[in-house]
């Protein structure tokens, strides 16, 4: 078995209207999440593994020898469902394991410590994500030039207005589905047909298991990427790289037209996104504890 893998206003106010640049000190952090399950995101009896699946898919017991169409078809029948199902048996290991480790990824990455509360209860922000790459060099397409910089930054992902904080949860748990029974006309019929048939479905069963790490592994680095690339940002506000975002907020009575009513109505709009700044002047020095790659 492999190693688990473990390793997101042109209105008339009534009440006031006003825009503000969110600076560090202003922000308020969430309050705490409980850390910790009980989370449980499989089924309590595990899929088949090959040996319950390769007894699962005999049929028949007569003797004839197999034709190459029905070879074919065998083949394909094959490599298809055992995909299917080697993919959902990888899937409910991890997942059975991310339950293990779920007080630990909830401290690890803890959205609560990156966003902030949006003004007037309508929310939360989440900042924007900043990618990190040392020693860069670019080179055009004509090989005629080049650029080399000893850092090098990017904004992946612009800060957004959310109504609930993620988690690691909504990058890593994978919906388990049930593997697509196929019909007896795909499954083998005698000794010779299980033999075609039990030697694709290994490859078969193997291909489902990659593509899960595959998957999982993709989660878990753009989990990563999210998080850490989140806590870059905010370091970089405070040593004066990244201008802040510009939040403009209002307020009124009421709100509607004839079929709807909004009273107490607040609205919350990003009007200037974050951006670099390049006058090394007005940067401080930056303490990083986290390392952010692309």
């Amino acid at each position: 078995m492999r190693s688990p893998l473990l390793p997101f206003l042109a209105l008339f106010v009534l009440a006031g209207c006003e825009t503000l640049q969110l600076e560090e000190a202003d922000f308020q952090e969430p309050d705490p999440i409980l850390i910790g399950g009980p989370d449980q995101f499989r089924s309590d009896r595990p899929p088949a593994d090959f040996a319950e699946f390769s007894v699962r898919t005999r049929r028949g017991n007569y003797e004839t020898s197999v034709e190459e169409d029905r070879y074919d078809l065998l083949r394909e029948a094959a490599v298809s469902y055992a995909a299917q199902a080697g993919y959902q048996h990888r899937v409910w290991e991890v997942m059975r394991q991310l339950e293990r480790d779920s007080p630990k990824l909830s401290r690890t990455f803890d959205f609560n410590r990156v966003s902030y509360r949006a003004p007037r209860e309508t929310g939360y922000i989440l900042p924007p994500v900043v990618s990190r790459a040392t020693a860069a060099i670019n080179v055009d397409e004509s090989g005629q030039s080049a650029v080399a910089a000893d850092e090098f930054y990017r904004l992946e992902i612009p800060g957004r207005i959310v109504t609930i904080i993620p988690t690691w949860r909504d990058y890593l748990v994978i919906p388990l589905e049930e593997a697509s029974e196929p019909d007896d006309d795909f499954l083998p019929q005698n000794k010779e047909e299980k033999q075609v048939f039990n030697r694709f479905a290994a490859e078969g069963w193997q291909a489902g298991v990659e593509q899960a790490d595959e998957a999982l592994g993709l989660n878990f680095s753009r989990l990563k990427r999210d998080y850490l690339g989140m806590v870059e940002y905010r370091r970089m506000v405070q040593a004066g790289l990244v201008k802040e975002l510009v939040i403009q907020s209002s307020e009124r009575r009421s709100a509607g037209d004839g079929d709807e009513l909004f009273i107490g109505e607040r609205r919350v709009q990003i009007v200037s996104s974050a951006r670099f700044v390049r006058d090394p002047s007005q940067w401080k020095p930056l303490q990083r504890r986290y390392a952010v790659t692309k």
